[in-house]
């Protein structure tokens, strides 16, 4: 497998875009451009994230943890029963990325395993964030 091959397995980008485009995930959060991969205003926020890992296995079939974190404001407006719910419901919309086509050049997803851990976790700054994890299986589509 040559190395730009593999990089094409990485579902992150794939995982940001059905986020941001599932109509139940959007509604929850209150608007569309609210997943990413930063924590920036407006919030409640989807962040995706591949926390660290071992990538010395890595053969034609991709594992990857994709860390899911759900912030609301500094303010609490959010609560910490609404944020949860979030993770939640992103694990479930991820559920059906393998039974969705593949875009060109994209990872092929053909399972994902929902609700490694679902914790409270708030930032230091005391914004509130809850943490939830999946695995992903992917692997690089023959055809760009």
């Amino acid at each position: 497998m040559d190395v730009h091959r593999l990089a094409r397995t990485d579902p992150i980008p794939r995982v940001i875009a059905h986020l941001s485009s599932h109509p139940e995930v959007t509604a929850a959060l209150g608007g569309p451009d609210r997943v990413g991969l930063d924590n920036v205003a407006p919030f409640p926020r989807l962040v995706i994230t591949d926390p660290p890992g071992d990538d010395r296995n890595l053969i034609k079939l991709v594992i990857s943890t994709v860390q899911i974190e759900a912030y609301g404001d500094l303010d609490g407006t959010i609560g910490k029963g609404a944020l949860k719910a979030l993770c939640y419901l992103a694990l479930a919309a991820l559920k059906e990325l393998p039974e969705l086509p593949t875009p060109p050049g994209g990872p092929v997803i053909t399972e994902v395993l929902g609700g490694v851990g679902v914790g409270w976790s708030p930032e230091p700054s005391g914004q509130p964030r809850y943490v939830a994890q999946c695995r992903i299986w992917s692997h690089a589509c023959r055809r760009v």
